[in-house]
């Protein structure tokens, strides 16, 4: 009874991160709407980039940055270089020469985005923190629509949208897009209460004084710092209008290299986030264990699943039949594989080997944090 108990209720869990939360969330998200505000001040922005070996994209970037329809004396760029070594210093110190809202400022030792980062901050005195990767291209009005949620003092932090883009012949790409516009709407779902879970870095905004320092060698510090606003008592949202551009790979070599390296960023914040271990606390927990929590558990749920399933074998028929549906399922994966190798796609399949090569990504993640000594360089 106790192992029917343990498979079904993983399966529920599983479920309910996959299936029916998005669901959920998708229904709020049709309550959702912003609020035209008339802003009787801009407060003064501080953008903050951690930049390496960015000199294919770090013009474009700063361009986009200030070339927007935020007043532009409210405005400072400040571009952190961790320690490049391409032409990404000159392009960078050549535009301040001639733009006094740019700034530079080089690390001569290798120490990661977070730390950048929370070096920045220390030195900055704006109201606002615009906080974006560098690969990120910003839409003309997305500074303004960024910050008009501030003007509720309840909002402590802003999630832009981002619009990902791609080559849609790469293997994983359609994959990618379809995850990246699912986690939007549920972002979108999430603001109606105020409780956005975790940052995507490509672009958000904090208030400066909630901002709490990233631990040294962590690696997803934009989950982080938006939970950090939660747990101060303040609100996340989600701005619609706020458009960026980023470019996604698509490629699954790619992709699992970066969900590893975030899956071992996932389990660092596990245990530095005890604030929303219990999920009936409040809200926001039952969010943070909804949307992420059990998805990093999902890993493990499927194994205790496969395991419990097979001692289950001789309690009753439908166990077997669904033993050999797993075993098929997982059998299916080699093959999407094979079948990509002949060029080969069946979308269905597609999917369902980006699931497992994911949380396989997840797994490895996991046993990396295990080993500890995390640098949290790129």
């Amino acid at each position: 009874m106790l192992l029917q108990i343990l498979f079904w209720f993983c399966i529920l869990l599983i479920a309910h991160t996959y299936l029916f939360y998005p669901f959920w969330m998708s229904r709020k998200a049709l309550e959702y709407h912003e609020r035209e505000i008339e802003m009787k001040s801009w407060p003064q922005l501080d953008l903050l980039i951690a930049a390496y070996n960015e000199e294919k994209v770090i013009q474009k970037k700063i361009e986009s940055c200030l070339n927007t329809n935020y007043p532009s004396d409210k405005i400072q760029l400040v571009i952190g270089s961790d320690r490049s070594n391409d032409q990404t210093d000159a392009i960078v110190q050549a535009m301040a020469e001639k733009d006094s809202r740019i700034r530079l400022v080089r690390f001569e030792e290798r120490t990661g985005k977070p730390q950048i980062i929370n070096h920045l901050v220390k030195e900055s005195k704006a109201d606002i923190l615009i906080l974006s990767d560098a690969d990120t291209f910003f839409e003309p009005d997305m500074l303004p629509a960024l910050v008009r949620p501030f003007a509720n003092e309840r909002v402590g932090g802003v999630q832009a949208r981002f619009i990902s883009e791609t080559n849609l012949s790469n293997d994983v790409a359609t994959q990618e897009l379809v995850y990246n516009n699912r986690e939007l709407m549920i972002k979108k779902g999430q603001s109606v209460n105020g409780v956005v879970i975790g940052a995507y870095g490509a672009c958000y905004a904090l208030k400066r004084n909630l901002y709490q320092a990233v631990p040294k060698g962590f690696l997803v510090d934009d989950f982080y710092l938006f939970m950090k606003v939660l747990e101060q008592g303040y609100q996340t949202v989600y701005a619609e209008s706020a458009q960026c551009r980023l470019e996604v790979s698509g490629y699954s070599k790619t992709e699992f290299k970066r969900k590893a390296r975030i899956g071992l960023g996932n389990y660092q914040n596990v245990f530095a986030l005890k604030a929303f271990w219990n999920p009936f606390r409040n809200r926001a927990s039952l969010y943070y264990w909804s949307h992420k929590m059990l998805r990093w558990l999902t890993p493990f749920l499927l194994i205790l699943i496969g395991v419990s399933n097979y001692l289950l074998l001789g309690a009753h028929p439908v166990y077997a039949t669904l033993f050999g549906g797993q075993v098929l399922v997982y059998a299916l994966w080699p093959l999407d594989s094979l079948l990509k190798e002949l060029g080969i796609r069946i979308g269905v399949l597609r999917f369902l080997g980006h699931f497992f090569r994911m949380n396989l990504a997840l797994l490895l993640g996991f046993f990396r944090f295990l080993k500890g000594n995390a640098s949290g360089t790129w």
